[in-house]
């Protein structure tokens, strides 16, 4: 009988190095900045127009945050102009390439993790947000659902929504049980996600 090799090999990160104290999230006020972010090229697929539409709201209803979008593309300039329009400019960094060893930096400085694309695979930036304890927001684009749990790791809204993305996002501001949701990203990612069990299962499969 001819044997079948089962066991299904998840993308995984480093959680050596994408590895963060437990984050710990208070009640914010209205005064506090929250900052997102995203990591992703500057790409139609990658949803960015409709975050900022999201964000233009929270700006609307005073809430104090800056966004930060590491990655460079064919829609940078696109991107920027409709941050000017929707009057974001004081608000949006495009921080452009950053090295991966530099990248760290960033995860440790946000709150919230922003994935809202319009196409997607699993996406190893949202498994590093997760693992360093990052509230982590995404669209039901093809992996993400798999990627985040709802309610649980994280949250998964309806793609090119941005209103229904705005709210979401004021929910998971004003929510009480932030700090479990970060844990459970965070063990979720050390137990599934983890770069050594991957090389395991992937020296099994060769050598099967």
């Amino acid at each position: 009988t001819k044997k079948t090799f089962q066991a299904i090999i998840q993308p995984a990160v480093d959680v050596d190095y994408f590895n963060s104290k437990e984050k710990k999230f208070n009640n914010w006020n209205i005064q506090e900045t929250i900052n997102f972010l995203t990591v992703a090229r500057l790409h139609w697929k990658k949803g960015l127009e409709y975050t900022l539409q999201a964000l233009a709201v929270l700006k609307e209803k005073n809430i104090s945050f800056h966004y930060t979008i590491i990655g460079e593309g064919q829609e940078r300039e696109r991107l920027i102009f409709a941050t000017h329009q929707l009057g974001l400019d004081d608000q949006v960094t495009f921080a452009g390439l950053v090295p991966h060893q530099n990248i760290l930096k960033y995860y440790e400085d946000a709150d919230i993790y922003l994935q809202y694309s319009i196409q997607e695979g699993f996406c190893n930036a949202v498994l590093e947000a997760q693992a360093m304890g990052l509230l982590t927001i995404v669209s039901n684009a093809e992996g993400l659902p798999e990627n985040v749990i709802h309610n649980k790791t994280g949250w998964v809204v309806p793609k090119m929504k941005p209103i229904i993305l705005s709210k979401f996002v004021i929910d998971v501001i004003n929510l009480d049980k932030k700090n479990k949701i970060s844990l459970n990203a965070q063990k979720r990612v050390l137990r599934k996600f983890d770069l050594d069990n991957q090389t395991k299962l992937f020296n099994a499969f060769y050598s099967f």
